[in-house]
């Protein structure tokens, strides 16, 4: 009889937790439900009443000598507070070019993109349609001129609204492709760079979610001219919470469709460094439209390793399967 109620107690509490949880993705349904969608231009600009927010890009390029790199750059914002990190990779080699992490005072426009902080520079101009930004930090001088080659992508089935884990919601949206024009110093030397970039927009006010900044990330630039991007949120041991994987494909012609069914796996090979283990190759599957790709990370130390903010891995992978291409991939463990 002990034995029984101790069983009774343990179902129990699974049965609460479940409930819990259930109700905890209601709320977050019937919250995203009464969130307006993301409008463009209008919310290419700065959203102050956000607790956080980030403009986003990653770059594959290339100098007049054939080296490639891959360019990160991500500039946060939120409460009179600007935090831009980048980070450039020599992908013929695997070796750091530089990284820059920096913070100041600043506040985004509303209105208008133009923001000089912190050794950081980030411009939108919206008669062109071109996205800017340079770093002149002493560890890294970068700067990219970006233009999309596509429609903007608006998350969540085309509103540009997702949950964001757990209780928490989320406004993302992206251009998946491109071009990208700019200059990098490498060996005291300054050189020209081409390629392509993605963009990613989001703002919120799940910063005080502690799940809510903790994920796999995927943005797949396939050499048919489609994307692919796709997450999965984890949960306080860094497990995937299925039920919070998503993601939009970009077919060649621009047109953005949620995905049903997606899933992210990853065998044993890894990395362990800076307190974690970071999965270097990937098993993708979408049930539509129907994908099957296998994403192996170019290099197993991408880490983009901060002071202040949290060690994250950013890097460039290699896709296989139902289509090809480069990926960028960010494991994110969150604060």
């Amino acid at each position: 009889m002990r034995g029984g109620t101790q069983a009774l107690g343990v179902g129990t509490r699974r049965t609460v937790a479940l409930l819990a949880v259930a109700a905890y993705l209601l709320g977050a349904s019937a919250a995203a439900a009464g969130v307006p969608p993301v409008v463009l231009p209008r919310d290419h600009y700065a959203h102050p009443d956000s607790l956080l927010e980030w403009w986003y890009f990653s770059a594959l390029v290339t100098d007049p000598s054939g080296t490639r790199y891959s360019v990160f750059f991500t500039l946060f914002s939120g409460i009179g507070l600007v935090a831009p990190v980048a980070q450039v990779v020599d992908l013929d080699t695997g070796q750091v070019v530089g990284h820059s992490e920096t913070f100041g005072l600043a506040t985004p426009g509303t209105s208008s993109l133009d923001v000089d902080a912190a050794q950081a520079h980030l411009d939108y101009q919206p008669d062109t349609d071109t996205w800017s930004f340079a770093v002149s930090a002493p560890a890294l001088q970068v700067s990219l001129s970006q233009h999309p080659e596509k429609p903007y992508a608006l998350h969540g089935g085309g509103t540009g609204v997702i949950r964001q884990s757990i209780g928490s919601i989320s406004h993302y949206y992206s251009a998946t492709r491109m071009q990208a024009n700019g200059t990098l110093q490498v060996d005291g030397k300054t050189v020209p760079l081409t390629g392509e970039s993605w963009f990613d927009h989001q703002w919120g006010n799940f910063v005080l979610n502690p799940l809510a900044l903790k994920w796999d990330w995927f943005s797949c630039r396939f050499d048919d001219g489609t994307e692919l991007m796709g997450y999965q949120f984890l949960d306080w041991l860094g497990r995937p919470l299925p039920w919070l994987a998503n993601g939009t494909f970009v077919a060649a012609d621009g047109q953005a469709t949620a995905v049903d069914g997606f899933r992210a796996s990853h065998d044993d090979q890894a990395l362990t460094a800076a307190g974690h283990t970071w999965p270097l190759d990937w098993q993708l599957h979408t049930s539509s439209p129907e994908l099957a790709e296998t994403v192996n990370a170019l290099f197993p130390d991408q880490l983009v390793r901060n002071a202040i903010l949290p060690t994250f891995w950013e890097g460039v992978a290699e896709a296989t399967g139902t289509h090809a291409g480069p990926c960028f991939v960010e494991i994110s463990y969150g604060f």
